[in-house]
């Protein structure tokens, strides 16, 4: 960079943080007034109320969560089982695919992901 770059670069980011800081609007800490003060006290009843309000909203929150996470583990659950069926699928051809590569049986054009596409296809099928 050079330093008549640097130079417009840093008057350009001076610039901007001149205009941003005028156009916040200038209070005079001088002109705020207290809060005023309340000279109730809270009463009891109310304070119950809250707390017992607070606590049941809490405990509604609780029992989402817990529901929620029962819902995940079934779902991961299902998804698991989905998974290993594949899984078991894909060891099942893998074995049938090396026997007939060993006996000679496959095409010389046949590859393991062609032929892996036609066996899941048959044995899930099969499955149903």
């Amino acid at each position: 960079m050079s330093k008549s770059t640097f130079i417009f670069s840093s008057a350009l980011i001076f610039a901007g943080a001149v205009l941003a800081f005028t156009a916040l609007p200038m209070r005079s800490t001088l002109a705020q007034t207290p809060p005023a003060a309340t000279t109730e006290a809270p009463k009891a009843a109310d304070t119950d109320a809250a707390k017992a309000d607070a606590k049941s909203q809490r405990e509604e929150r609780k029992a989402k969560r817990a529901q929620a996470r029962k819902a995940k583990a079934e779902k991961r659950a299902a998804a698991s089982a989905g998974r290993r069926a594949a899984h078991e699928r894909q060891k099942q051809c893998g074995a049938e695919w090396r026997e007939a590569r060993a006996a000679g049986k496959v095409e010389k054009t046949m590859t393991w992901p062609k032929y892996w596409s036609a066996c899941n296809t048959r044995l899930k099928a099969k499955a149903t």
